[in-house]
């Protein structure tokens, strides 16, 4: 996606934001053990793949070290582990571990994608971006900047980012990741050689990593050049699996890295299967595909494959709206913003990058007048109606400058509609896929079933457009 706000009031290119959740404590006999892998989308407690997890009990960590509630962010990948009330939906964390895929320094940036300590960081609009980095999308990097990603291993071993924050002065360097090639001293997590001569290791069955194992390796010394790690710890990452027995409750969000079969794939390198009694939402099996993000919710069986009762495919969010909140609902979970109702979910992400710089935010901390970026999808199809994937709260836009992205339908000579909001592209400057200038005539025709970004002003649910592209680019 190619329109994004930047947060210190200009429009530039359209990004994604969202979380949400409810309140309710656990029944006593609905509880049962559970280990979630996915990202977090909110607090108060956490909420990780749809679940309010109650972490007033729990040991938090990140990157192995224990920090407050406060040292976790939106868009960080978490494994919670504790209980889940099957009844309410509501859960009690144990402990919650956050471990960043990588953190090291920028060594390239081209298009969308960077590298860190030899690992290919995709990035996206999913991709949260942590204070510091303005503005807060790709530009907002540069070459040596020190960063730390969190996110889902897809297909090849590119890491689709979920968040990326700056990394503090003093943290060590860390990888996240498969061992590939294995040598007596040395070993490979995709593109980085991590070298472990100084090292005597414990925990592994060989003595050594071996080529599968899910490792963490640190360190404070990088060749760039060789595109080396000199490791000062390395051991076995854990899993959502490891202390689940047969029978165990399990979820987890992830790509699709292998597909044989509906029957027969992995998410993020571990085996998931499914039955004539698996539940599919927002598609069907043969939506499954890879590198497909998906949440897979099931037990574990004699072999640790997860045995799924649910597998939830995730939508892509082709709707953005920038622009000041015009009505909150809190009981009904709705907010209006250029006439259009947007829902939020336990699934929705929920972010502020207004100067309060909320952490626990949700839309009770939302108000008229805010200016918020949304990111979703309709839903129904054809209602109109927005479920938010991520909900941000920017600073405040000059005049009444708005984004806005979604399905072109076409109206008028010089108008169309973006589900019912009105866009008058009298006078504004038309593009194509490609960045090509283009007249009203050659726009309207190749904009037919395509995705537009627009950026002007409102009135109402009205928008003077100053700048309109048909968008090429397919954001998951």
């Amino acid at each position: 996606m190619k329109t994004t706000l930047v947060a210190a009031g200009t429009l530039a290119v359209l990004v994604a934001c969202g979380g949400g959740g409810s309140s309710g404590s656990m029944s006593q006999t609905g509880a049962q053990s559970v280990a979630t892998w996915g990202t977090i989308t909110a607090f108060g407690s956490v909420y990780v793949n749809g679940v309010r997890y109650d972490v007033s009990r729990a040991t938090l960590k990140k990157n192995d070290t224990t920090v407050a509630q406060t040292g976790l962010a939106v868009g960080e990948v978490a494994l919670v582990r504790g209980r889940e009330d099957t009844q309410t939906g509501q859960g009690e964390a144990d402990s919650v571990d956050v471990e960043d895929s990588v953190v090291g320094p920028i060594t390239t940036i081209t298009g969308n994608q960077l590298t860190v300590l030899g690992q290919t960081i995709s990035v996206t609009a999913n991709t949260s971006f942590g204070p510091g980095i303005t503005p807060a999308d790709l530009t907002g990097l540069k070459m040596n900047d020190s960063v730390e990603v969190s996110g889902l291993p897809g297909m090849g071993g590119v890491i689709m980012a979920t968040r990326i924050g700056r990394a503090e002065s003093n943290e060590p360097l860390q990888v996240l990741g498969t061992v590939g090639t294995v040598s007596a001293t040395t070993f490979m997590i995709n593109g980085l050689t991590v070298d472990f001569s100084n090292l005597s290791l414990s925990g592994f069955a060989s003595g050594k990593p071996a080529t599968g194992d899910l490792v963490i390796a640190r360190g404070t010394a990088f060749d760039p050049t060789a595109v080396k790690l000199t490791a000062t710890a390395v051991r076995l990452a854990d899993t959502d699996r490891d202390e689940q027995a047969a029978g165990g409750l399990v979820e987890e969000e992830g790509l699709i890295t292998v597909f044989t079969s509906a029957t027969d794939f992995q998410v993020a390198g571990a085996k998931v299967t499914t039955t004539a009694s698996t539940v599919f939402k927002n598609g069907t099996a043969a939506d499954l595909a890879l590198n497909v993000r998906v949440e897979v919710r099931g037990t574990l069986d004699a072999n640790k494959v997860l045995m799924a009762d649910v597998v939830e495919i995730e939508h892509i969010a082709v709707i953005a709206l920038a622009a000041t909140v015009s009505g909150v609902d809190t009981t009904m979970n709705t907010l209006t913003v250029l006439g259009v109702t947007i829902s939020v979910d336990t699934n929705t992400r929920f972010e502020d990058e207004s100067n309060a710089q909320v952490q626990m935010f949700s839309l009770k901390d939302v108000a008229v007048g805010n200016t918020v970026l949304v990111r979703g999808y309709e839903k129904p199809a054809g209602s109109g109606m927005v479920l938010a994937t991520r909900l941000v709260r920017l600073p405040p836009l000059p005049s009444m400058d708005v984004g806005v992205r979604g399905p072109f339908t076409a109206s008028t000579a010089t108008q169309f509609k973006i589900l019912n909001i009105t866009i008058d592209a009298t006078s504004a400057k038309l593009y194509g896929k490609g960045g090509q200038s283009l007249t009203t005539a050659e726009f309207f025709t190749q904009a037919v079933g395509q995705i537009v970004d627009v950026l002007g002003t409102a009135t109402g649910s009205t928008v003077t457009a100053s700048k309109a592209i048909i968008d090429p680019l397919e954001d998951r």
